[in-house]
């Protein structure tokens, strides 16, 4: 069993879930159009919070106040213990957590915060951020599902956040993904997306002290990657599809599926053709963002808890802005509120970098959750080390020329020379894919033909951080221009995207923020109870700069 046994949001239309909801079913939305809040050159339209609707912390930045107060509210009635128990497991979803400081300080690393979240609760493990693009909150709770159904902790505490900064807003921008107007999800007018400010906790628990407290269960959940394009969504909507298709088992009993819906011309058309190929064409859809904005590491775990109380009160919340259908493929969209009386729906989002995820969630009291178990054995099929002086492949020595960034083109040419969009990539992406590369390249296996039974699993210290500096510098007041080559590359998870686009790999793609390589263990191992996975591309994937990085990739087998 893996309960939800509390949760909170706190979003700039109300503080609390209830109160939140009550703000949905009045059709109130946050959004409203900013012309000179940033100094940013375009207007754009978001959900932003008032200065004084941030309870500050003492010795903590905007981001981490709101993630503390979303953990604090979120854990009232629980036992005083829970947070900082030595089996409860912080898990942060977050895109770019303090990004906005980039201009003054580099001091902004994703783990460091987690781990100020964390001992703010007296909680000394090791904490877990998912940085996996759009799809980071559910693929948190798709994680701390994994950790809690294999006993490695017995509580999860999941919270996800981000904060709007000329750093994101200008990306977007860069992207032509921002309308100045409110968004219109699934319409036929839709211009593009508006960006939100939002904390959301989810606390999970596998303790059957809690079972009278279970607002729900986490049925199952899937993630899967499209290899299409790091920056656009599949024509086929591939990755989405997959994920539908791995967590439905009973259309009869599916009250609805909450979808990512950002109003972009592609988003949506790519959500409702994956709809179609699942057979969900007639089962209720909705939408949030036309409330809330995209709250970026927020959107999985915000739009999950306003689905999960709405079917509690036998309800599918409306999708506001939407009037006329506007996708090729037919969908059941509707403005206006609507009945059920079924027990389950199903939470689907999708992001740069090709990546997808979904999960169901069921809230009958008497609802058993998918439990895929660890293989008994797995076995390393390969192994690649790289640093900027040295190369082995299974730990044999790879004789080499060149050092440093230089050395990474070397590789390429030696081992690939095939793809010319290797030029184009920054050096994290780099890095990993001639590491990739030389392991594939190595093993024997067919390579390029579509598989769904490998997951792609990645994690640094320092996520982007030098990718990051550069595009901070195309936004600077005195030299504006921002680049959308440089902001997509701002997202870590960009990596597993350029392999899985390369090899044509559609199965699971996820990316952490981690302090350090041997936390990545029970992750990659975690990994197999994705359904059909057979096996894991696994790396630490490290680059401070184009002369300093590190990468350890390697291949697990399930056993025969």
């Amino acid at each position: 069993m893996t309960a939800i046994i509390a949760d909170h949001i706190i979003s700039p239309l109300a503080d609390g879930t209830a109160a939140n909801l009550d703000a949905v079913l009045a059709d109130r939305s946050a959004i409203r159009r900013y012309a000179d809040h940033f100094p940013l050159v375009e207007p754009f339209c978001a959900s932003l919070f008032a200065p004084a609707e941030i309870k500050m912390q003492a010795g903590f930045s905007r981001f981490e106040s709101l993630c503390i107060n979303a953990v604090q509210y979120s854990a009232e009635g629980l036992d005083a213990g829970l947070l900082s128990a030595k089996d409860t497991v912080f898990i942060l979803s977050t895109t770019k957590g303090n990004i906005e400081f980039l201009a003054q300080t580099e001091d902004i690393a994703l783990c460091d915060s987690a781990k100020r979240i964390a001992r703010f609760f007296g909680n000394t493990n090791t904490p877990i951020v998912v940085s996996n693009a759009c799809i980071s909150g559910v693929c948190a709770i798709i994680t701390a599902k994994r950790l809690l159904d294999e006993g490695i902790y017995t509580n999860a505490v999941i919270v996800g956040c981000d904060v709007l900064s000329p750093f994101i807003i200008s990306g977007f921008q860069s992207f032509k993904a921002l309308s100045d107007e409110p968004c219109k999800p699934y319409d036929a007018t839709r211009k593009g997306l508006n960006l939100g400010e939002a904390a959301a906790c989810l606390v999970l628990s596998s303790d059957s002290r809690w079972a009278s407290r279970s607002l729900g269960t986490v049925m199952a959940g899937s993630i899967h990657n499209d290899a299409n394009h790091i920056s656009g969504p599949s024509r086929t909507g591939e990755g989405s599809y997959l994920c539908l298709k791995d967590v439905i088992t009973d259309l009869d009993t599916l009250a609805f599926v909450n979808v990512h819906g950002t109003a972009t011309l592609y988003n949506d058309e790519m959500e409702s053709i994956a709809l179609n190929r699942a057979g969900l064409q007639n089962v209720p859809v909705n939408a949030l963002k036309g409330y809330f904005g995209h709250t970026l590491g927020a959107a999985g775990l915000l739009e999950t808890i306003l689905s999960l109380h709405a079917l509690h009160r036998g309800i599918i919340l409306g999708t506001h802005g939407f009037d006329q259908a506007g996708t090729t493929m037919p969908v059941s969209v509707s403005s206006a509120t609507r009945r059920t009386d079924k027990k389950e729906f199903v939470k689907l989002l999708s992001g740069f970098g090709g990546c997808n995820a979904a999960i169901r969630v069921s809230i009958e009291p008497t609802a058993t959750s998918e439990q895929i178990p660890m293989p008994d054995a797995c076995r390393i099929s390969g192994e690649v080390h790289i640093t900027p002086t040295a190369v082995t492949v299974n730990g044999q020595p790879v004789a080499t020329k060149a050092q440093g960034g230089a050395l990474l083109s070397e590789l390429y040419r030696t081992y690939s020379g095939d793809y010319p969009k290797f030029f184009k990539m920054d050096t994290l992406a780099r890095l990993g894919f001639v590491a990739s590369e030389l392991l594939l390249s190595g093993i024997g296996e067919e390579r390029f033909v579509p598989r769904t039974d490998r997951a792609i699993v990645m994690a640094n210290r320092s996520s982007c951080l030098q990718n990051d500096r550069a595009y901070q510098k195309t936004i600077m007041p005195d030299n504006y221009y921002p680049s959308p080559a440089l902001f997509v590359y701002t997202l870590p998870n960009i990596v597993t995207g350029e392999i899985a686009i390369r090899n044509k790999f559609f199965g699971e793609s996820s990316f952490y923020v981690l302090d350090n390589e041997e936390q990545m263990k029970p992750l990659v191992s975690s990994a197999f109870m994705q359904r059909g996975v057979q096996s894991v591309l696994a790396g630490w994937v490290e680059c401070a700069d184009e002369n300093t990085f590190e990468a350890h990739i390697c291949l697990i087998e399930k056993n025969d």
